[in-house]
């Protein structure tokens, strides 16, 4: 059979660009991280008689390009077909979870001009070594029109099509309801679709997990040999380095330990890459070291991947788990935490003021803070509501003058303390005493002034190793550090939300007494200040964090978060263990992921509480949210009516915000009274109730930073329904009918016959598969959100910014 295949790789490349480098350590595997396999498809493709790849990155794909060079190497170089980086033309498309036929269209020249008969589809985030060209004498002999690439019940999205075929679906893209080959091989009713099971060694890289498993697998004699057999040889460059030198010290067993490396410490069951250097009484064991490392004496790591020049400090003890590995950042420096303080600044706060989100975050980080030993205080304005509530429980602490605008203002101080966590509350007649939190044309005043009055009391506080800033009405604070006696102390601006940003007259400034600050038009930013003058920034998914680099997303303040993308990262909110359906003493029936059959109680009680039929064969979709735009109501008022004819479909929603979508949603229940329930007000009935009663939980965000009702959902086992974006990607996964596997429901366009389809599946689940329905739901339950697991990333992430 003669060479007649040709590959396109979607490699979703990070912008790190060390991390598209395609050599490696000799004898060591050939990638450290989600995006180094290029050469397994390379290799692969050489061997396998492939002779055109289109690689479609996202990031630089220019030094990618130069990193390649010629491609002689791998027999690239060829004047006919060869290697093609194409890169995205579109740069609004945000990354998916493989390549769309959108994106194809935009290079539809390569597919015509290319040579060959059939195209492999696949990613650039696996570990295999695989002859496409038996896949294709299968393919043929099957007379399929896909042949969808498996290993045993793994879906790996890898699919083998015509090249003409492929080509009709690229230009109809946008008629179609099929944006991938995963769509094609799920919904397309007249293909013939054959599974190609791929024996050897397979493992996909889509977490820490599989990352460090992967590297650890290569020790295995057995499975080395899988991926590098001699027949097929991975080719690849390697670097001039001295031979690993071994000291008197030195133990080592079963790793690998590359070239230029010093070791007088223990090395057991690890890959050591070039030029790191272990010293005396270091122990390291199942773990990772990339190149240029550091361990210094005495340090014991276990369960770790350190990125490139890393260094562990003396004595430091590192332990993680193989599930959930210790990771560290590029150039971190890693040492032991003693008495870390961080100060944490918010308008808002569980339980003393919520408005949102926020105020759950702020809460629960600082109590998990303390759980795990760091020192945690937070401070927040004295807002009438909180005088009017715990007034009595405040103690007066000091009061100072604060000088804003040239003025004198007295601010007292008042201090609580809350499960262990100090809060200060800062008291001011003149900018706090407001029946509401938000909504008055001097909030840019108000906050400004709480900014610099929090600034200027750090001398009458305890002193802190870093300020953790939260949204736009916290972000001044780091120029003001900067214009202080404090210049130097460590911040983190977190963004909740870049919607909300802070835009308020540029006499402000003025008015802080800032000097070291250019004014460029009549108004400033105060969330774009933060992001330009912050230690370092997060925000809290890291989907949303990706997505922020898009214009869509990201709107006015792209480009200043583009300039500190190597000090932007993202992590992921959690709930708290209060939210758990065996306890809760709300809901009619206690139940757990080992009695589900219990939840069945809730949902009746729930239809019977809602006024609607109560019959357990009913299919229940809920909703607790604010009612606007981002939240979805668009789709759904544009296709409630149509899904609703199907009787046997309830909808009940908790919520409030905008009257316009209200009073849309009212029409809709008038039209539909016998299944729609609209609770209005976020007091109208017990949130818990539809957590735990509903069968789905629907959330088709246009765009949603992290999001917690979905987690909530999961924890009580009401499979969420989401569309893929921000946080709602990170957690919520979707059930593919072939390998049973996910945790809820999912759909990729902002579009409301997508919605409704989707809606329609889990629809077709619940009534066709209990058994299918009830293993989903068990799955749904065990996902892990919780709070300690983001607490941890996160004082991981203060110790990176305080030690660099």
């Amino acid at each position: 059979m003669n060479s007649n295949i040709f590959a396109i790789v979607d490699a979703t490349f990070k912008d790190n660009l060390e991390q598209l480098t395609l050599h490696r350590m000799p004898g060591a595997l050939p990638f450290a991280g989600k995006y180094r396999l290029i050469d397994f498809t390379l290799s692969n493709m050489r061997n396998s008689q492939i002779t055109n790849v289109a690689i479609f990155p996202y990031g630089n794909y220019r030094s990618l390009q130069d990193h390649i060079g010629s491609g002689k190497k791998w027999d690239l170089d060829r004047r006919r077909d060869g290697l093609f980086i194409l890169p995205p033309k579109n740069l609004y498309i945000s990354p998916d979870e493989m390549i769309t036929f959108q994106r194809m269209y935009e290079h539809i020249e390569f597919f015509k001009r290319s040579s060959q008969d059939y195209a492999i589809i696949t990613s650039a985030n696996i570990v295999w070594n695989i002859d496409f060209q038996d896949c294709l004498e299968e393919h043929l002999k099957n007379k399929a029109d896909i042949t969808e690439i498996m290993y045993k019940n793994i879906r790996l999205k890898t699919f083998l099509i015509s090249k003409k075929l492929l080509i009709e679906y690229i230009l109809v893209y946008d008629t179609q309801e099929y944006r991938t080959m995963l769509d094609l091989v799920e919904r397309a009713p007249n293909l013939k679709i054959h599974i190609y099971k791929h024996q050897n060694y397979t493992r996909t890289i889509t977490d820490t997990f599989n990352y460090l498993k992967s590297n650890l697998d290569m020790l295995k004699f057995d499975i080395g040999m899988k991926i590098f057999p001699p027949d097929r040889p991975i080719i690849s460059k390697e670097k001039t380095a001295p031979p690993t030198k071994y000291l008197k010290n030195a133990i080592i067993e079963n790793s690998m330990v590359s070239s230029g490396s010093i070791v007088d410490g223990t090395v057991i069951n690890s890959v050591i890459a070039r030029d790191v250097i272990i010293k005396k009484g270091a122990t390291i064991k199942n773990s990772f070291i990339m190149s240029n490392c550091v361990i210094e004496e005495g340090s014991i790591l276990n369960y770790v991947i350190l990125d490139k020049q890393t260094i562990v400090k003396k004595n430091t003890h590192i332990e993680g788990v193989l599930n959930n590995p210790y990771v560290t950042q590029k150039e971190q420096i890693v040492s032991s935490f003693e008495n870390l303080k961080v100060l944490l600044v918010a308008s808002e706060s569980y339980p003393f003021i919520k408005t949102g989100g926020l105020a759950d975050v702020i809460g629960s980080l600082s109590r998990n803070l303390t759980k795990q030993g760091i020192d945690s205080t937070v401070i927040l304005p004295l807002y009438k509501k909180i005088r009017e509530t715990f007034f009595e429980s405040l103690k007066y602490q000091f009061s100072r003058t604060i000088i804003y605008d040239k003025e004198k203002y007295k601010v007292r101080i008042y201090r609580y303390q809350y499960r262990k966590v100090k809060y200060y509350f800062i008291d001011s007649f003149d900018f706090f005493e407001t029946e509401n939190v938000y909504g008055y044309k001097n909030d840019p005043d108000r906050f400004a002034f709480f900014n610099k009055a929090v600034v200027d009391l750090l001398d009458d506080f305890e002193s802190f190793d870093i300020v953790h800033c939260n949204d736009w009405h916290t972000s001044l604070i780091p120029i003001l550090i900067d214009n202080s006696p404090h210049k130097g102390l460590k911040t983190l601006l977190t963004i909740h939300n870049i919607d909300y940003q802070g835009i308020g007259k540029n006499d402000i400034i003025k008015k802080l007494g800032i000097t070291d600050f250019v004014l460029k038009d009549d108004n400033i930013n105060f969330l774009e200040i933060g992001i330009n003058r912050a230690s370092k920034l997060s925000t809290v998914s890291p989907t949303y964090k990706d997505e922020l680099k898009y214009e869509y997303y990201g709107k006015n303040l792209t480009y200043s978060l583009l300039n500190r993308e190597r000090e932007f990262y993202g992590i992921l909110n959690g709930i708290s263990s209060s939210f758990n359906p065996l306890t809760d003493k709300a809901i009619k029936t206690n139940y757990s992921s080992d009695n589900i059959e219990l939840k069945l109680e809730n949902k009746l009680y729930l239809q019977k509480k809602m006024s609607l039929k109560v019959d357990k064969d009913m299919f229940v979709i809920g909703m607790v949210t604010r009612i606007v735009e981002q939240k979805g109501f668009d789709l759904i008022l544009n296709s409630f009516d149509e899904l609703l004819e199907n009787k046997n479909i309830q909808f009940i929603l908790l919520g409030a915000g905008d009257k316009k979508y209200i009073q849309e949603l009212e029409k809709l229940q008038e039209r539909h009274k016998d299944q729609i329930k609209l609770n209005i007000g976020y007091d109208a009935t017990n949130p818990n109730y539809i957590y735990s009663g509903a069968d789905i939980f629907l959330m088709p965000s246009r765009f949603e930073p992290c999001g917690l009702g979905q987690m909530i959902a999961l924890r009580y086992g009401t499979l969420p329904l989401v569309r893929r974006t921000g946080g709602l990607n990170d957690t919520v996964f979707k059930y593919d009918p072939i390998t049973k596997k996910g945790n809820g429901f999912t759909f990729n366009n902002y579009d409301a016959n997508e919605m409704k389809n989707t809606i329609q599946n889990a629809y077709n689940l619940f009534c066709e598969n209990k058994e299918d329905w009830n293993k989903l739901i068990h799955r749904a339950m065990r996902s892990d959100n919780s709070l300690a697991r983001s607490t941890q990333k996160y004082i991981e992430f203060y110790n990176v910014i305080i030690k660099n």
